[in-house]
């Protein structure tokens, strides 16, 4: 009889704004992975409703990491700690290579973002092997999977992938390297749709579109849905670095400007637009949860404000965020999002009418401008925002282990050595594509 192993697998989701942490057990016989239950989530005592704040105060020299999580941003209101904060650090992973790169992206420079990463890792990995594995250290049957945005392997020949590889794997004993996974966000997305049976075929051969909106970049993944597996077989994909992140700012300078913040204050105190940037947070949450889930509330969303300047200067007011101000304030943002949309799907060679269903995912989704943006370009369409959208990747990063000798493992997809090795033209719009990936798996695609 073959012998059983057990493995505990912990996934984790490095975003932007939130960490998220997941937890799995399988049952390993032989090549194969069996999932026992379903994946859980698993935070720890610096989570807030499972999520970790990706905030670090680092320490006065800026050398050490003195807390994070949700202590971290507990001090964004101190004016004497704020400039020790460090947030949103992963959106300049990598943009030292990027032509143009934008404003949010050049905050910290690569190898910062990189630092800010290791630093925050290695602290979540301790505290997850005191509260979590409590055996002293990790052993072999311990897995670790980890998700990446995809255009961080496909672009600039892997450079970045391999950076940010590199700072996993050196928050890890030498010796478990070999068990630790690494799956792009759009795998984990559809790994996770699947699982919960949301991947169904849609009538006379339409495609699904998956839009996976997060703090700091959106993905878009096109596929048809194969009627005898379930699975999804891919058309394409795109993405941008266009994110929930970005209305934050924008409600921020706003916030700044009612309680007449002189710019050069903020110039001289950078650290005040991080505390703006938390009540935006809260105050586009609020009204989100209200234009999705209460419209018959007509409370506007306020919040009391209180800044305290490093020259002991105070300003304090209450601020309302309504959705006539939102709209105005991110008039730009919402058409930027429907170019997106546009430019995503043109790159995949798809339109509108090809579409069956539409599914949103990631933090980013619970923006209601977002799903109504989607609601109204694709009326009609079957539009589904998943549970829970803002763990939809963090769960198929924990499924991914069990799938991983699927001949249809998507992330196999995704990577850039892949070589073409036949077309053949058909009288049909759909081109077959033998793909060679080295294990010498193969996938049907339709041309795009």
């Amino acid at each position: 009889m073959a012998t059983v192993d057990q493995r505990t697998l912990f996934a984790f989701d490095c975003g932007a704004t939130n960490w998220r942490l997941y937890r799995s057990q399988y049952d390993v016989i032989g090549n194969k992975a069996r999932l026992q239950g379903e994946p859980s989530p698993s935070p720890l005592t610096s989570f807030i409703d499972r999520r970790l704040p990706a905030v670090l105060l680092l320490s006065p020299d800026g050398m050490q990491l003195e807390s994070y999580g949700e202590m971290a941003q507990s001090q964004i209101d101190n004016e004497a700690n704020r400039q020790r904060i460090r947030d949103y650090f992963k959106p300049c992973i990598g943009s030292h290579l990027e032509a143009s790169p934008q404003p949010h992206q050049i905050r910290f420079t690569h190898k910062q973002a990189l630092d800010f990463t290791r630093m925050m890792l290695e602290s979540v990995l301790g505290q997850l092997l005191k509260e979590k594995w409590r055996t002293g250290s990790f052993d072999e049957r311990v897995l670790f999977s980890f998700a990446y945005p995809v255009h961080w392997q496909t672009d600039h020949d892997g450079a970045i992938f391999e950076d940010f590889s590199n700072v996993v794997r050196g928050c890890l004993p030498e010796d478990i390297h070999e068990n630790i996974r690494f799956v792009s966000e759009p795998e984990g997305a559809i790994l996770s749709l699947q699982r919960h049976g949301h991947l169904q075929q849609v009538p006379s051969g339409k495609a699904t579109l998956i839009v996976d909106v997060g703090g700091s970049t959106t993905d878009l993944v096109a596929g048809e849905v194969d009627p005898s597996s379930g699975e999804l077989l891919f058309i394409g994909r795109y993405g941008e670095a266009f994110g929930g992140g970005h209305y934050d700012v924008e409600i921020a300078k706003s916030i700044a400007d009612e309680l007449l913040i002189p710019a050069s204050a903020i110039a001289d105190d950078p650290g005040a637009l991080l505390s703006l940037r938390n009540v935006a947070k809260r105050l586009k949450e609020s009204l989100s949860r209200q234009m999705l889930f209460d419209t018959d509330t007509h409370q506007v969303p306020q919040r009391t404000v209180t800044l305290v300047m490093r020259d002991g200067e105070i300003y304090r007011d209450v601020v309302k965020l309504d959705l006539e101000r939102f709209q105005t304030l991110t008039k730009e943002l919402s058409a930027r999002f429907d170019n997106l949309i546009e430019q995503g799907l043109n790159a995949i060679g798809l339109q509108d009418a090809d579409l069956g269903q539409v599914f949103l995912v990631g933090g980013g989704a619970q923006l209601f401008s977002v799903y109504q943006s989607l609601e109204k370009r694709f009326a009609g369409k079957d539009l589904v925002l998943a549970d829970n959208p803002d763990e939809s990747v963090v769960v198929g990063v924990s499924l991914e282990y069990g799938a991983s000798s699927s001949k249809s493992r998507p992330s196999l997809l995704f990577m850039p050595d892949f070589e073409l090795l036949t077309k053949e033209p058909t009288t049909s719009e759909a081109v077959g594509f033998r793909l060679e990936s080295p294990a010498d798996i193969s996938f049907g695609l339709k041309s795009g």
